[in-house]
C-alpha cells in the first residue's frame, strides 16, 4: 500500500527525534513537504535527509508550549507555502512525579506542552487546513486512559487531547481529526524512566507486560499517522487509534 503526499504540505511538531522524526521522515519519503519543528534546534540541524528530497525538508525552531511561537509558525507557513495539509501535533515531554511532588512548574510545562500547544496549533491551522481539506492527528498516549505510578499530570493533559479531538470533529467537520494512543514506544522520552543499564532493564520488564512482547517503535506510530492522513482514511474522523502492542487489553500487573 503506498501513500502519495505529493504537493502536500505537512507540519510534525518535535520532529528532532523519536516519533516525531519518525513521522517526518515517512512523510518525507512520501512526496509531502514537510515542515519539522522543534525547541532543539542543534538538533533539527544535524539531521540528515536524502539530496534528492532536501527541497521538501524545511526545519524550523519552534516552542510548542509557546503561543507566540506557535502564531508565529503557523503564519510563517501560510507565508511561505500557502497552504497546510496537515498538521501532527505530537511535541512531548514527560515528568514522571507524583501528585505530592508535582510543582507548579511541573504542571504548566507539561500543560502548555501536551494539551495548550496541540490546541492553540490547531486553532491557528484550521484555515488553511479547512481550505485544503486537511487533517489532523494529535498524538496522546494510553496513559489517557490507564493508569501508573507518577503520571498524574502526564495523563489528564493526554487524556484532555483526546477530548479536544472529538471536540474539533463536532466544530470542524470539514478537517479530519483524529487521535492516536501510542504504548510504550523505544523513544529518547523513555529516559523519564531512567538510564543506561538500569533503563534497559525497565525496558525489558516493561516488554513483559506488553502481548506482543516487545516495545514498540517509533515507525509503528509513524505508520499510523501516514494512514490516519491518507486517502484510505478518508472516512475516518473522531478515531481514538491504540497503537500499544495490546496493553491496554489487559491487565498491568506490578506497575
Amino acid at each position: 500500500m503506498a501513500f502519495e503526499f505529493d504537493g502536500k504540505v505537512v507540519l510534525v511538531t518535535g520532529a528532532a527525534s523519536g516519533i516525531g522524526l519518525a513521522i517526518a521522515r515517512q512523510f518525507l519519503g512520501a512526496g509531502a513537504t514537510v515542515v519539522a519543528t522543534d525547541i532543539d534546534a542543534a538538533a533539527l540541524a544535524a539531521i540528515e535527509v536524502e539530496p534528492d528530497v532536501a527541497a521538501r525538508w524545511v526545519t524550523r525552531q519552534l516552542d510548542a508550549g509557546s503561543a507566540p511561537a506557535i502564531g508565529e509558525g503557523i503564519a510563517w507557513i501560510e507565508l511561505q507555502h500557502g497552504r497546510l495539509d496537515a498538521l501532527i501535533n505530537n511535541a512531548g515531554l514527560a515528568r514522571l512525579q507524583s501528585i505530592a511532588e508535582l510543582s507548579e512548574d511541573a504542571i504548566d510545562l507539561q500543560f502548555n506542552v501536551l494539551l495548550k500547544g496541540p490546541m492553540l496549533a490547531a486553532r491557528a491551522a484550521l484555515p488553511m487546513l479547512e481550505r485544503s481539506g486537511g487533517c489532523i492527528v494529535n498524538i496522546a498516549s494510553i496513559a489517557a486512559v490507564i493508569q501508573a505510578a507518577g503520571h498524574a499530570c502526564y495523563s489528564a493533559c493526554k487524556a484532555g487531547l483526546v477530548k479536544f479531538t472529538h471536540d474539533l470533529v463536532k466544530e470542524h467537520p470539514g478537517v479530519r481529526s483524529n487521535v492516536i494512543l501510542p504504548g510504550f514506544i523505544d523513544t529518547p522520552i523513555l529516559r523519564a524512566y531512567g538510564e543506561g543499564e538500569a533503563l534497559e532493564t525497565i525496558k525489558r520488564e516493561l516488554a513483559t507486560h506488553i502481548p506482543l512482547r516487545r516495545l514498540g517503535r517509533a515507525d509503528d506510530i509513524a505508520d499510523a499517522v501516514l494512514y490516519l492522513c491518507s486517502p484510505y482514511a478518508s472516512y475516518i474522523s473522531g478515531a481514538e487509534l491504540v497503537v500499544d502492542g495490546g496493553v491496554i487489553s489487559t491487565t498491568l500487573e506490578n506497575m
